[in-house]
């Protein structure tokens, strides 16, 4: 949770250059708005008890009775009362301040004062409708989730998104043009459903990330523009993602050990898919190199037919980048780069498997007939997301890092399940020490 350095003062003014915005006509507090980075203070009228009502965080600090600034703002505005009968004519020029600072806040300055403002408007006014324009609003409801978690009042912001349906209405609006910009709007996507509770944003976007990958490593040699990083907002909570999804580690996974990846959530489901997908090429060759007949026509052409086969396979995964074959006595790079592409671009190669024949009556004998029902099985994987039901419930128990289901795993025994199950199924394919991939259809 971002700090904050909150104090009450009393009667003082404004600065000239940013008088106070009306939240509440009939405020008799002014929050102070201070920014750290660019050296602006903002104030904003509000209403005290309003701001008790629907944050935890102000309901302590401005209450009248326990601490020294909730005591004198409680004299300051009984004084304010006996002045002005009506409070709306109380000038924001004798109000009482509270301090609030941006620290922990998004460096995008302008941006994290519109949301502030937003989240204010949301608490005063919860019947008001989504003021942001579409292109804007992911962005928006990303910084609301840190400032309403900042504040202690995600329940009612959370609230107010759901009357809105902003969830389902922005649910396929992704407006990114680059492959940095797409993990921006992943990230502030997952990082509101896990604040506001949008299971189908948790599951989706979690899913994104782990299959489309990270796209700011500098191992990838993608250049950033200034602009972009402003954009971005590099030391925002999305980049960071709590509750256990990416812990503490640094922002730049290229700063990143192979200790480090295996700290984070989504980092281990993408190895573990990563892996899973590796154990159905493994499987395959294992089968045509091992002494077991892989064709089942019985002729006396059948064991050229295997050797026939396993080469094609070896040749296919050779040119698809998916196979590497090495020495088993020449130095070898003790470490290689992760693969930071799209898992789905790998499953797409594979289905490329041409039906190779060592002859006219060798039909079937191939890879192809036996692979494609395993990546049509596997495929979409929006099954590897984070089910926000079992995360909210028992995330011990759903985490693939902290508790996978190891154990062996068989493709034939595999059933069609819905909500929570699917999720389990998938784990417990992910996560297998061991897996059978003999298909349902034999080759």
């Amino acid at each position: 949770m971002p700090r904050k350095n909150a104090n009450t003062r009393e009667s003082s003014l404004p600065s000239p250059e940013a008088p106070a915005a009306t939240i509440a006509g009939d405020g008799t507090v002014l929050l102070q708005l201070q920014d750290l980075t660019a050296g602006i203070e903002q104030y904003y009228r509000c209403s005290r008890r309003i701001l008790r009502n629907t944050s935890k965080y102000f309901n302590v600090l401005l209450d009248p009775v326990k601490f020294s600034e909730g005591i004198a703002m409680e004299a300051r505005v009984q004084e304010l009362s006996q002045k002005y009968p009506d409070p709306t004519s109380i000038p924001p020029s004798e109000l009482p301040i509270v301090k609030v600072t941006n620290e922990g806040l998004p460096e995008d300055s302008a941006a994290t004062r519109a949301s502030f403002r937003l989240f204010l408007n949301i608490l005063h006014n919860p019947a008001m409708p989504w003021p942001i324009s579409r292109p804007q609003s992911v962005n928006s409801i990303a910084l609301l989730a840190i400032i309403a978690d900042s504040f202690s009042a995600v329940d009612h912001v959370a609230a107010y998104l759901r009357k809105q349906s902003l969830g389902s209405a922005l649910m396929k609006d992704r407006k990114a043009t680059t492959a940095h910009h797409m993990e921006l709007e992943n990230r502030q996507r997952l990082l509101a459903g896990l604040t506001f509770g949008i299971p189908d944003w948790v599951r989706q976007f979690s899913a994104a990330l782990i299959v489309e990958g990270p796209k700011r490593s500098k191992t990838m040699n993608l250049e950033i523009s200034e602009e972009e990083h402003d954009e971005q907002g590099s030391d925002a909570l999305w980049w960071r993602l709590p509750g256990g999804v990416e812990g503490t580690c640094p922002a730049d996974f290229s700063m990143r050990g192979e200790a480090d990846r295996s700290l984070e959530e989504l980092i281990c489901r993408r190895d573990y898919t990563l892996e899973t997908i590796n154990s159905i090429q493994k499987h395959f060759l294992s089968l045509y190199m091992s002494r077991q007949p892989q064709c089942r026509l019985g002729y006396g052409s059948s064991p050229q037919c295997d050797s026939f086969q396993l080469g094609e396979m070896v040749r296919f995964f050779g040119r698809k980048g998916t196979l590497r074959i090495e020495s088993t006595f020449a130095p070898t790079p003790e470490d290689y780069e992760p693969y930071n592409g799209n898992v789905n671009d790998i499953i797409s190669k594979l289905k490329e498997s041409p039906s190779y024949q060592i002859d006219v009556y060798h039909q079937h004998c191939g890879l192809r007939s036996r692979l494609i029902p395993i990546l049509e099985a596997i495929s979409p994987l929006g099954q590897v997301g984070i089910c926000l039901q079992c995360w909210g419930g028992n995330r011990g128990k759903e985490s693939w890092l902290d508790n996978p289901k190891q154990g062996k795993w068989d493709f034939r025994k595999t059933t069609l399940a819905r909500g929570c199950q699917e999720h389990q199924n998938a784990k417990a394919m992910y996560t297998a020490e061991e897996r059978d991939w003999t298909p349902l259809i034999p080759g």
